[in-house]
């Protein structure tokens, strides 16, 4: 058989295959029982390459249909996580008849409409909650939260967050919903909401967990009138609001905000010297690379150093590439923190730092240092780069089938022709799992 035969043979098999397959979803969704519909959209949901139009709108239909209300659960959750539309009326019907749905049903519809935010889904949840579902209230109060940005514009988040405040002022939502209240708040961006956070912020007496939602919720309102709430939080006396607050500072700007993020490197709670670092990153602060080099090379605590690794290649300039490059180079640095500083450098500069680590592999090699190697191999698998070819063709050459893996991924990653046939030489060999992995590489080549 000719070549160009065998391959039109195999998409005919491919196709096919996927044909059966398609099918045979279709046919459970249409004729299948609650329980094997159930099974089939947790598969859907555990597959990232799932994209069939015409099964979404079957799955749609029956929905929109069937009085099963497990499978109209099933189908709200699937499309809700998938931001798919379809089943906004059905939500909404189930929201407004609660009291005779089922529970599962009505959370389903619940979370559908907030991540979805259909018109009319702003009063439907106002009514639930002011009904007193107790039930759904959590899932109510989340999802008024997240539709308040399409609930009229500013002024229906306005009215969504005095409704909330409202309800935790005067009728008490329950102290298990005190806090999911908060969060919703910070959905609304509502500048109304701000004074009320403020408040929860600034009482000493209130609880750590309630004063840590209000300052969530202050950040993502993003309100400079929240802003001397959040710095005077940094004085807490409570580590875990410390930590809260520091990472709060995100969405606002000035040399207030830099100087705090700066003083929280100084916190002996480890956990807020990690929120200024990432606060750090975020805010690609230049002024905060010689404490991130510090931390990153000295501190006690590893979360603390691996965030100060990635602070300084968000900053990616010359002076925190250069203290990557140190912690890198260094061979009394822990591993961890060597390979993750050789990562950071190749996402900032391929071509740059390739070389180097290439260099540094082969020395954790002779030494017999096999986390520090391994971890090498792995990062420069996973790199794009011409400088790569070499290294990839000795490991075809003489490498462990460790180093033939990274070598097939080095290839494939970066389309070096110029090895196809040092792959297919692999995709030869009997069957393996090596074998398989060349193959695969060569399809895709």
């Amino acid at each position: 058989m000719k070549p160009i035969a065998v391959v039109s043979l195999c998409f005919w098999i491919a196709a096919a295959v996927w044909s059966d397959e398609a099918q045979d979803r279709l046919d459970v969704i249409r004729y299948g029982t609650e329980t094997e519909i159930a099974a089939l959209i947790e598969s859907l949901k555990k597959d990232p390459s799932y994209e069939d139009d015409k099964l979404d709108a079957e799955l749609a239909h029956i929905a929109q249909t069937t009085q099963n209300r497990k499978i109209v659960a099933g189908a709200l959750s699937f499309f809700g996580g998938r931001q798919k539309g379809d089943l906004e009326e059905r939500a909404i019907a189930i929201i407004e008849n609660w009291a005779d749905e089922p529970q599962d049903a009505v959370v389903a519809a619940i979370e559908y409409c907030g991540k979805m935010k259909p018109p009319g889904a702003a009063s439907v949840l106002k009514a639930i909650v002011d009904e007193g579902a107790s039930d759904v209230l959590g899932p109510a109060i989340r999802a008024l939260g997240s539709v308040a940005s399409v609930a009229g514009g500013a002024t229906g988040a306005d009215e969504i967050a005095e409704f909330l405040i409202d309800l935790y002022t005067n009728r008490d939502p329950g102290a298990g919903n005190n806090g999911t209240l908060l969060n919703a708040l910070g959905e609304t961006k509502s500048g109304k909401a701000v004074p009320f956070l403020v408040d929860i912020v600034n009482d000493a007496g209130q609880s750590s967990s309630l004063r840590i939602a209000a300052l969530d919720a202050l950040s993502r309102i993003g309100d400079d009138a929240g802003l001397d709430a959040v710095i005077g939080a940094l004085s807490a006396s409570e580590p875990t609001v410390r930590t809260a607050a520091v990472a709060a500072l995100s969405p606002f700007s000035g040399q207030r905000v830099d100087e705090a993020i700066l003083g929280n490197f100084r916190d002996s709670v480890f956990r807020t010297r990690a929120a200024a670092a990432k606060a750090a990153g975020q805010r690609k602060l230049s002024a905060a690379i010689p404490y991130l080099k510090y931390r990153a090379e000295k501190d006690e605590a590893r979360i603390v150093r691996e965030e100060s690794i990635r602070a300084l290649g968000a900053i990616g300039n010359g002076e925190a590439l250069n203290a990557l490059d140190a912690l890198f180079s260094e061979p009394k640095n822990p591993d961890y923190a060597r390979i993750q500083a050789a990562e950071t450098l190749l996402n900032a500069n391929v071509d740059a730092y390739v070389q180097q680590v290439i260099d540094a592999m082969d020395d954790a090699q002779k030494k017999h240092s096999t986390t520090l190697y391994n971890g090498f191999l792995r990062i420069l698998s996973k790199a794009k780069s011409g400088k790569l070819e070499s290294l990839a063709g000795r490991f075809f050459a003489s490498g462990s089938a460790v180093e033939k893996s990274a070598a097939l991924d080095m290839t494939l990653n970066n389309r070096f022709a110029a090895l196809t046939e040092e792959v297919r030489a692999l995709a030869d060999q009997k069957s393996n799992a090596l074998a398989k992995k060349a193959q695969s590489v060569l399809e895709k080549l």
